[in-house]
């Protein structure tokens, strides 16, 4: 990917962790949202690989497929096979199965999908065991600073702290919110980005949503992802949603899934079920890039500076907080899961970070320039239920210094994530 500010290639830090896969799978799957940057990303791994690339995109690509689909995965048996937006073909999967179960030699396909394979109609073919699904999210700050960002390894070992850090001024904080990080509206201007994004929204919900999908209220999908994405980071009350938006709540489960299923949707599960019997159950929602969900919101930077905005531009920076470890999840040295907390007590913390062994790191997000010790206070309750299954929390906040605030307490610049 290039940015156009520095006329640089842009490197996705998920690269590395692709061509593992292609090392010893026999399948990779890279799913992401539209133009998140699926077919660049195949070209570099390409330049790596002997591959052969064709996407679906093409009507006569698609047409040979479906004239001879066996034939068609067949083509390339000495090298890898790169077929960008197979949920346009989906019934192709079977097909690539088929293939692989007859030679499992690693790296023979990398598929592509801008929805989840798994729930798209017509798919009944898992791939398991012989595929190995990676998620493609916009830019990084990392990638976009040309940075390896790995907020999780960098505490575990202890590096994360560095006294010379840069830090971001709050108005540059406002700019990554609402630039965000999809490619093609990064590099715009702000009114060219609005101009994007309203394209892009839609021509995902009136045409992908309806590729793959037969729900009956597709053309109330806009109003809710647009009242979504006015409470990002907030619990979803699919009743509220219900109401709102005029579809049967029995059925809303379905339209959050297809959002979900179009990567426009992230979701944050409730922890902490085995250290209370109190806790709230409900999911967090965040939508996928803040510069969609600034647009969506009609918030450019200077809407958003605005102290009236205070709220939303809060909203918006946990979840620019939560799409960053996201992001980060899919190429860190150390497996992580990622909720958030809040029980009938009103104890609460923004993002629950779960390593594999039961440990935990926990933030609060602010979008604040200072830190107050109430702002620990979820962090205190989560600190004295673990003990030592509790590694640190974090008050990330819109300032400039790492302060201790007690035992493994700190407040850190959000920018600590990627620096």
């Amino acid at each position: 990917m290039t940015d156009s500010t520095s006329s640089r290639l842009i490197t996705r830090n998920i690269e590395s962790t692709a061509l593992q896969v292609l090392s010893d799978t026999p399948v990779l799957v890279l799913q992401g949202a539209r133009q998140t940057g699926k077919s660049t990303l195949v070209v570099m791994l390409a330049n790596k690989l002997n591959c052969r690339h064709l996407t679906f995109d093409d009507p006569n690509v698609l047409e040979a497929a479906r004239s001879d689909p066996v034939a068609f995965v067949n083509q390339y048996p000495e090298g890898t096979l790169a077929l960008d937006e197979v949920q346009l073909f989906p019934e192709l999967l079977r097909v690539v199965k088929m293939s692989v179960d007859n030679d499992k030699k690693p790296g023979r396909f990398i598929l592509t999908g801008s929805a989840d394979l798994l729930h798209v109609s017509g798919v009944n073919e898992s791939l398991v065991g012989r595929a190995e699904t990676l998620r493609l999210y916009p830019f990084s700050q990392g990638e976009i600073a040309n940075k390896w960002d790995d907020f999780v390894s960098r505490v575990l070992n202890g590096t994360w702290i560095k006294e010379d850090m840069l830090c971001p001024t709050r108005d540059d904080y406002v700019q990554m919110l609402v630039k965000g990080g999809f490619p093609d509206a990064y590099q715009r201007t702000e009114r060219r980005r609005a101009s994007y994004y309203k394209n892009y929204v839609a021509g995902v919900l009136d045409h992908d949503a309806v590729a793959i999908s037969g729900l009956a209220h597709l053309d109330k999908l806009g109003l809710l992802f647009r009242l979504l994405s006015a409470q990002t980071s907030q619990e979803t009350i699919k009743a509220n949603l219900a109401r709102a938006v005029g579809i049967p709540e029995s059925s809303m489960h379905a339209y959050i899934r297809l959002l979900k299923d179009l990567c426009l949707l992230l979701e944050l599960p409730t922890w902490g079920k085995n250290i209370s019997s109190r806790i709230v159950s409900r999911a967090k929602s965040s939508i996928v890039d803040t510069g969609l969900a600034s647009n969506l919101n009609g918030f450019d930077s200077s809407a958003l500076s605005d102290l009236k905005n205070s709220k939303i531009y809060g909203a918006l920076m946990e979840s620019f907080v939560v799409t960053e470890l996201f992001k980060q999840q899919t190429w860190s040295d150390v497996a992580f899961s990622l909720f958030h907390f809040r029980d009938r007590a009103k104890h609460e913390v923004d993002i629950v970070i779960e390593l594999h062994d039961g440990r935990v790191l926990a933030l609060e997000v602010k979008g604040a320039s200072s830190v107050s010790r109430s702002d620990c206070k979820g962090l205190v309750q989560l600190r004295e239920a673990l003990g030592e299954r509790f590694l640190g929390g974090f008050v990330l906040y819109v300032g400039k210094d790492i302060l201790p605030y007690g035992d493994r307490l700190y407040a850190a610049p959000i920018c600590v994530l990627w620096n």
